[in-house]
């Protein structure tokens, strides 16, 4: 058990220790300045973002990523849909009642 211990700590330190060394020594020979890296990442990402972006909005693909579990999920939500407004007129309808009850009381 002991041996198992020393070997996570060496494992702990010897990362902890290479993540020290990477980030000095990436920072130290970096070919740009931080701003500048940042703007490219940034830059980067937005792209890689809008790209996936057509990908999904895409009708080329449908075809590609059309299965069963998409159309069950299709069919799920439109069900959900109408069953939240049925439910949903039901209560309005309730409510009209209640309404129409209060009134009537009233005069």
């Amino acid at each position: 058990m002991e041996q198992q211990d020393k070997f996570y700590k060496g494992l702990f330190w010897g990362a902890a220790i290479g993540a020290a060394v990477g980030t000095v020594m990436g920072l130290l020979f970096a070919p740009y300045k931080g701003r500048e890296t940042q703007q490219m990442i940034s830059g980067k990402v937005k792209s890689m973002l809008d790209k996936a972006t057509d990908l999904y909005e895409s009708n080329e693909l449908d075809g590609v990523y059309h299965n069963d579990a998409k159309t069950r999920s299709q069919e799920i939500i439109d069900t959900a849909r109408d069953e939240a407004k049925k439910i949903l007129n039901e209560a309005n309808s309730i409510i009209r009642d209640i309404k129409g009850q209060t009134k009537a009381k009233e005069n």
